[in-house]
Parts: C-alpha cells; structure tokens; sequence
C-alpha cells in the first residue's frame, strides 16, 4: 500500500487537465482518423477527394475526418483553387512524438 507522501508525490506528478494527449489519442483510436493521419505521415499534400478514393469513402465522410484532425492541431488545411488538401504539421512537437510511435509500432507488428 503507497504511504500518503507516495500519493501526494504521484498526485503532483499527473498531467493537468489541460493535457490534451488524451482528447488526441482519443481521436486516433478511432480506425479512419488513424488510417488518415498515417497516410498523411508517409505522404505530403493529400486532397479530400484522393483520401476519399484511397479509403473509399464519401468525400464528406473524409471531410469529417480531417476536420477533426485540424481541430486537433494536428493537419494544416491547404486551398489549391477549389481542391482543399491537408498536411501534418511537422513543427508541432505531438505530431513529432506520434509520427515516431507508429514508426516504432511498424517494426514491432
């Protein structure tokens, strides 16, 4: 049984509510958007449709699905006239953190 310095000391070591990790792997899990954002780390510049066809899914559907990525900070949306393409954002230090652990989820399946 921990003593109550032990709890205290893990208590202050658990990330704060504002920790989004959680909200973001959150979003992963669900197959599609995970689909799409690995896709997305092994290809640049992806367009709502070409998503649509590689999965095979409506465009809306794959509209959805990125937008929640970008609303997750994790894709940045791109406007080539009437095409809306998508892209991670590389700079941002989770996607790095992400993009290492499905590498490192590759060599281990």
């Amino acid at each position: 049984m921990l003593t109550k310095e032990q709890i205290n000391k893990i208590k202050k070591e658990l990330p704060d509510e504002k920790d989004r990790m959680p909200i973001i792997l959150g979003a992963l899990g669900d197959p599609g958007r995970f689909r799409i954002f690995k896709l997305l780390s092994e290809h640049h510049d992806i367009c709502v449709t070409d998503v649509s066809n590689i999965f095979d899914i409506t465009v809306s559907a794959a509209s959805q699905q990125l937008r929640v990525l970008e609303m997750l900070e994790l894709v940045e949306k791109m406007r080539m006239g009437q095409m809306v393409c998508y892209e991670l954002k590389k700079d941002n230090p989770t996607v790095k953190q992400l993009i290492q652990f499905i590498k490192v989820g590759r060599i281990n399946n």
